[in-house]
């Protein structure tokens, strides 16, 4: 594995398709998901990428498209909300509501507790729960029965229920396939980053994991300000035809 943002800035001499996760990516893990302003410098890093053309960007994120836009503005950039159930462009699947509600009733109440009802997944958070506490609700929401064809996520203070077709291994390879010209990088720090990680790794696709804990990825920086300092670093890096003349 290697690590750092300069072991990575030469791979924008080829055109690159950088698809980033959100919470953990662009912006530091906060306590409720309201919190989770952008890192310093991300939305400028994020417009001079667009800016450019040459790079593709995308967000890939496990929240609604329109709950990230608003943190990042950027009316141009392509966002794949609920963890790529939510495409621009297509309607939502409205099939599962009345599966999240029957999941948000049967969810027991705990110091801490917060449901995010996001329309076609649930998500449980409990960063708000006592730390002596954390334990046994991680426990108690694993045992929740999970409804036939759905599947339970667990993530940094948080699982999530959501359709079992619904996985970021799947949204990641269908952005690549729609630019093949492009070499796809993923970047993310959570569990949910594992399952892009996992396909781009057979496709030959370059995977960057923020932040510290096991991994598949390949690469590794530290934290949003290193994934910041990178994506800078790409928006201004020359290309191999404008270094050959």
């Amino acid at each position: 594995m290697t690590s750092g943002v300069e072991a990575l800035a030469a791979l924008a001499r080829r055109p690159l398709l950088i698809v980033l996760d959100y919470d953990g990516t662009l912006a530091p893990i906060a306590p409720t998901p309201e919190e989770a302003v952008p890192e310093a410098g991300a939305r400028e890093a994020v417009a001079a990428l667009l800016a450019g053309g040459r790079h593709l960007l995308r967000v890939l994120s496990g929240r609604p498209s329109a709950q990230v836009r608003a943190f990042l503005g950027s009316p141009d950039l392509p966002i794949v909300g609920l963890h790529g159930l939510e495409w621009p462009g297509e309607a939502l699947p409205r099939e599962h509501t009345r599966t999240v509600a029957k999941l948000a009733a049967a969810v027991p109440d705990f110091p801490g507790r917060r449901l995010e009802d996001k329309g076609v997944t649930l998500a449980v958070h409990y960063r708000a729960t006592p730390d002596d506490l954390a334990g046994d609700v991680q426990a108690r929401l694993e045992r929740l029965p999970v409804p036939e064809g759905w599947t339970l996520l667990r993530g940094k203070r948080v699982v999530e229920f959501r359709p079992s077709g619904a996985n970021k291994g799947t949204a990641v390879m269908r952005l690549a396939r729609d630019a093949p010209d492009h070499l796809p990088v993923y970047v993310g720090d959570d569990v949910t980053d594992e399952e892009a990680f996992e396909v781009l790794a057979d496709v030959g696709g370059v995977t960057i994991k923020v932040g510290e804990g096991e991994t598949r990825a390949r690469h590794r920086v530290a934290s949003p300000s290193d994934v910041v300092t990178l994506l800078r670093t790409w928006a201004n890096a020359p290309s191999e035809e404008g270094e050959h003349g």
